[in-house]
């Protein structure tokens, strides 16, 4: 049912389709000109413009549209649960496949590396690994980023929270672990659907729009074939939201459980971001008692997954005597903290860049939906307030907190909200959907989404994943005890540096940024060393770095004996 107020004459997407193409215009200009390198502006220039080209291109003929309202469309017909999910599992083995055959199932990012660095770890009964005693000295040589800081580097793991590894870990005891994010994208797809079933039980038609909206995102598709834990986020926050609407008792303390994974998998903010303008909905539908009881457990999901660090140091025999009160307090001295006092002079081009980033990466009829459902939100209907806040207060917080994503395919900070986005967007179709020029336009926009932003898209992530996998594997070959790759220069040669918790890969990689002439000494008499340059990776076509090498490995390489040096390198 069209509701009054907005059941007025003349074309409906014209109202979203101008202000939406000034406002992507502005902030394309404000990337071009001071997005920061090196990715930003290599993501800009060479992914997202292309396909924010196409849909200004849809907007400015979409203004131009001559539309109205029309005959009442014919009853969309639906698919069930059951179908649905039999349609996302076959999508799961398709992304499985592609995790291997595009991008060969390599973890690219650091982020990625420290999942399966930590899926090692759990494996063995561990919470942290421990380092032998010879090595604890170059444990930031060996993996200089992200590590969780212990007492004398007497082990390590990961400083993520670790339920997104966890998870995988026991997955892949029984699978091959790339297949569970696929699954959870599947499981992410029909958790939409059943929850636009719920909120629109009489438009099938925007039931049909969310699952569309959210199956032909290019960030979803991509993401599921690496090993972030952003496809986590989002298939966990959709289950949580079905549970939350079947408003039963059972229901709620289930959602409640998912809430607590949610915020464990890899860092505690994204998940309460979503769910927290939900929880506020029951309180203003006077359902006081739900609503605390969501704030208290999350209260303390919050402070267990704060406090995780002491316990990964008690288990280890490393904890210190103030205990995990201080543990907690230590969190907000040195992590929380810097983020807010040390502020990026480039947050506003590089948020700019982001959202940018993330309009690009979905089907080009989602951001215009959304803006014709802001009349729901307006009036406050069903959920669709809260699902806008939720983007808001996660937009907001990650421009206080870390408005430099790195590598990510779509803006992943905003991940966790996509399936939320679909339902707005089906709030948008339920509201116009009798206008000829919004059906016309949501048809351009996913034939131009299908058939050219996504294979363009996929081409682009496996075009710069390709080339540092084979990177890798060069390492990987390398007849030597340890490699001294470098890392001077961009940081994204740093990401080749990665090694088993137990140190059994062949060639040790370290970072040569992070050692001395000195150390080369120390680590020639533990066996022959290969240094690997910026320009012998230049050879296999490694993006985005510079060819030239530094002073700094050369003086490495000719600190090396000759009887130390391996072959070739």
């Amino acid at each position: 049912m069209i509701h009054a107020e907005i059941a007025k004459p003349g074309p409906a997407l014209r109202g979203v389709a101008v202000p939406l193409a000034c406002v992507l215009a502005a902030f394309a200009m404000t990337a071009a000109l001071s997005a920061p390198g090196l990715l930003p502006r290599y993501y800009f220039f060479h992914q997202d413009i292309f396909v924010l080209g196409g849909l200004l291109a849809l907007l400015v003929a979409g203004s131009v549209l001559r539309g109205g309202a029309s005959a009442p469309m014919r009853r969309t017909a639906v698919p069930t649960i059951p179908k649905v999910a039999v349609a996302a599992a076959i999508c799961a083995i398709l992304l499985w496949a592609g995790t291997h055959l595009l991008f060969g199932d390599y973890a690219l990012s650091r982020d990625e590396q420290m999942v399966l660095f930590d899926m090692a770890v759990f494996r063995h009964g561990q919470l942290a690994a421990p380092l032998a005693a010879e090595w604890r000295g170059y444990a930031d040589a060996l993996t200089p980023a992200f590590l969780l800081p212990l007492p004398g580097n007497a082990a390590w793991v990961s400083s993520y929270l670790p339920v997104n590894a966890m998870l995988r870990s026991l997955f892949g005891s029984l699978a091959d672990p790339a297949l569970m994010n696929p699954l959870l994208a599947a499981a992410g797809a029909v958790a939409t659907f059943d929850c636009a079933r719920r909120l629109f039980p009489r438009h099938p038609g925007a039931q049909a729009i969310a699952l569309l909206m959210y199956a032909t995102s290019a960030q979803v598709l991509v993401t599921a074939m690496t090993p972030f834990a952003m496809t986590g986020h989002l298939a966990l926050n959709m289950i949580w939201l079905s549970l939350f609407l079947r408003g039963k008792r059972a229901a709620h303390a289930a959602a409640i459980a998912t809430g607590f994974l949610a915020m464990g998998l890899h860092q505690v903010i994204f998940h309460p971001l979503f769910a927290l303008p939900l929880i506020d909905h029951l309180r203003r539908r006077g359902e006081w008692r739900t609503a605390l009881a969501y704030l208290g457990n999350y209260a303390l999901f919050g402070l267990f997954w704060l406090s995780y660090p002491h316990l990964v140091a008690a288990s280890t025999g490393l904890v210190s005597q103030s205990g995990p009160t201080a543990a907690l307090g230590g969190f907000f001295v040195e992590r929380v903290f810097p983020l807010l006092t040390a502020r990026d002079p480039h947050t506003i081009p590089l948020m700019a860049a982001n959202l940018l980033r993330f309009v690009a990466w979905e089907n080009l009829a989602l951001v215009p939906l959304i803006l014709l459902g802001l009349g729901a939100v307006r009036r406050g209907e069903g959920l669709a307030r809260a699902l806008a806040a939720g983007i808001i207060l996660t937009t907001g917080a990650m421009t206080v907190l870390i408005p430099y994503q790195a590598i990510g395919w779509g803006y992943r900070y905003l991940h966790g909200l996509i399936g939320g986005c679909a339902l707005l967007a089906a709030y948008g179709w339920r509201d116009y959907s009798d206008r000829s020029e919004v059906r016309a336009f949501v048809v351009a926009g996913t034939l131009a989404t299908l058939v050219g932003a996504i294979p363009f898209l996929v081409w682009q992530a496996e075009s710069v994943t390709k080339p540092y996998a084979r990177v890798d594997r060069m390492i990987d070959g390398i007849d030597a005890d340890m490699a001294v790759v470098e890392t001077e220069g961009p940081v994204f040669r740093i990401d080749e540096v990665r090694n088993h918790p137990d140190l059994s890969n062949r060639p040790i990689r370290l970072a040569s940024h992070l050692l001395s002439t000195a150390d080369i000494a120390i680590l020639c008499a533990r066996g022959r060393v290969a240094f690997v340059d910026a320009g012998r990776m230049s050879e296999l076509r490694i993006g985005l770095s510079e060819v030239r090498g530094s002073a700094h490995l050369r003086a490495l390489r000719a600190a090396a004996p000759e009887r130390c040096r391996a072959a070739g390198f």
